[in-house]
């Protein structure tokens, strides 16, 4: 490989895998890459165990646009893991009579040839685990299966029936065995028995039928490693029972090393070995869900559920009919979103999705948000709109926060943002009152910040237009109170910030989260004295204090902002 190229050669790959081979089985490592085998099933036995050599606790690996389509975000700061992607390039192919071997003739006496897809070597891509990132709670079938695996009539079920399928290929009964025997696989007639006296359970049999089942379809009579010594057989048969438990979250022996550690001495039949596990297991991975399929179907009609009730919501509430609304996006259509976990309020429009056939939401940051989140359980709530059909709503038709959102006390004696008039919650819990008073302080600002951006943005489109200027200029002075409302709660002193100053410290507040009072602003200004980066705020601060000291100001109203002129 040339330095500071990307480009990998067959040889290169190898020789770069090989190396990470061996070491991973030297080490002892090698329960690390059944373990990202086991949750990172979708990647080849190369790059999983390229991933197991920079990230053993991987469980999600995907590149930087696939988590931006699922509605997260790289980290700041997060080391991408590398992994192999095919250089594919069309070449011209010479078709080969099977007969003669040799190129094929047409009727002018020319060579018969087609383009063709060849690999003509690899390239280091950067991928991200999902512990590397933030954003969206992926609902995840495997969660879901793994829980009813815990229900002692599932696997009873399962059991039984992943027995009944392997009864059409292989012969398999119960039946009594030695002490300490939980089944067996014999292979000189392809036999799996599993034990009814030995398993304490369904749960068991079923572990012990998953390690048998891996023999009978690595050293079946057919197969070309029949013939292998006992310890490797149960090396590979053991590494696929792992898999496949650690997959649906049963319970896991611990693998024994020993003769796996053999397999650095030929790192070729390592790797075909392991190659062999990995294509055992994935196949044993989805005939088990397709055993499942009526679970998995229950958990994808609950999700497309939450989907159809976030789009009556839209038409019952807001009279946005998704169903007629162009997918092209041509006639743009903006929520204004509060964000239930964090209590940030963005803007997202409707924007159609021909992966998922469906409508998704994308914010002003090209966060891809799923419609089925602004249903009840989801992680957003609507505010208000913002655009319909390419029309900006009017001012009138706007609501603030306050008048739509209250703070009740919860059964549980903990308090929470509620939805006025319901006991729907849009906020996390609080223990005590102060602490909720404070969030909905903060919530009113974030809108009001929001507000600001947001005409800001149109006024870029209609410079020209002095009903966007005026409502500016309201929302500045709103920006101001609500600054001040936060900051000054149970607070000895007391500002009052003017003119574009609220604007500064606000944004401050809400990338600096840790700021909850006056003191704690104080506290970061102090800190950060020396930055000239904040030399804004520190000024903002100042005018804002002054004020207070020369008009001696106790408590302040809105009548102070000049909120309505």
């Amino acid at each position: 490989m040339a330095a500071g190229s990307n480009f990998l050669t067959l040889d290169d790959v190898n020789k770069q895998l090989d190396k990470g081979l061996e070491n991973i089985l030297k080490s002892e490592r090698f329960k690390e890459l059944l373990d990202v085998m086991s949750k990172v099933n979708n990647y080849s036995i190369n790059n999983s165990i390229l991933i197991a050599m920079q990230k053993p606790d991987a469980t999600m690996v995907q590149g930087f646009n696939a988590w931006k389509d699922m509605g997260r975000y790289v980290q700041k700061g997060e080391k991408a893991l590398k992994v192999l992607a095919p250089l594919i390039k069309k070449v011209k192919m010479e078709h080969i009579d099977p007969k003669t071997q040799k190129p094929k003739i047409d009727e002018k006496g020319n060579i018969v040839t087609s383009e063709q897809k060849v690999i003509t070597g690899f390239k280091m891509v950067p991928v991200y685990d999902v512990s590397q990132t933030d954003g969206k709670e992926i609902p995840s079938v495997r969660d879901f299966i793994n829980r009813e695996m815990s229900n002692d009539e599932h696997i009873k079920r399962l059991y039984n029936d992943f027995f009944d399928h392997i009864k059409q290929s292989y012969p398999i009964r119960e039946d009594v065995t030695d002490k300490g025997v939980g089944g067996y696989f014999r292979p000189s007639t392809n036999e799996i028995v599993i034990s009814n006296t030995e398993n304490n359970n369904d749960s068991m049999k079923f572990r012990v039928l998953i390690h048998e089942y891996a023999h009978a379809k690595l050293h079946n009579l057919e197969s070309d490693m029949k013939d292998l010594p006992r310890g490797h057989k149960e090396a590979q048969a053991e590494s696929v029972a792992y898999i496949v438990s650690k997959y649906y979250g049963l319970d896991t022996d611990d693998i024994s090393l020993g003769y796996i550690a053999t397999w650095s001495q030929d790192i070729n039949v390592a790797r075909s070995a392991i190659g062999e596990v990995q294509k055992v297991a994935n196949e044993m991975i989805l005939t088990i869900d397709e055993l499942q399929r009526d679970k998995i179907q229950e958990f994808y009609i609950d999700n497309n559920k939450e989907y159809k009730q976030s789009v009556e919501l839209l038409k019952n509430q807001f009279n946005i009919n998704v169903e007629s609304i162009d997918k092209t996006g041509k006639e743009i259509n903006q929520f204004e979103l509060l964000n239930k976990d964090n209590g940030m309020v963005v803007s997202a429009k409707l924007d159609y999705s021909e992966k998922t056939e469906k409508f998704q939401l994308r914010t002003d940051k090209n966060w891809i948000i799923p419609l089925s989140e602004l249903n009840q359980s989801g992680n957003y709530h609507i505010l208000n709109k913002e655009i319909v059909n390419g029309i900006m709503v009017e001012k009138t038709e706007q609501k603030k926060l306050q008048d739509t959102l209250d703070i009740a006390k919860n059964d549980n004696d903990k308090y929470s943002v509620v939805i006025t008039g319901s006991t729907q919650s849009v906020s996390k819990e609080f223990t005590t009152k102060e602490d909720v008073d404070k969030h909905f302080l903060k919530l009113a600002l974030s809108q009001s910040l929001h507000e600001q951006s947001f005409l800001k943005g149109q006024l870029k489109n209609e410079p020209n237009n002095t009903s966007i200027k005026e409502r500016l200029e309201n929302n500045n002075l709103q920006i101001n109170y609500d600054v001040a409302k936060f900051l000054n709660y149970n607070s000895d002193n007391q500002i009052i910030p003017k003119g574009e100053d609220g604007s500064k410290i606000g944004w401050a507040l809400m990338k600096n989260r840790d700021i909850t009072d006056l003191k704690g602003l104080e506290e970061y200004l102090d800190k950060t004295k020396n930055m000239p980066s904040q030399k804004g705020l520190r000024e903002a601060f100042n005018n804002s204090y002054e004020v207070q000291h020369d008009k001696n100001v106790k408590e302040i109203k809105k009548d102070d902002f000049e909120i309505e002129r």
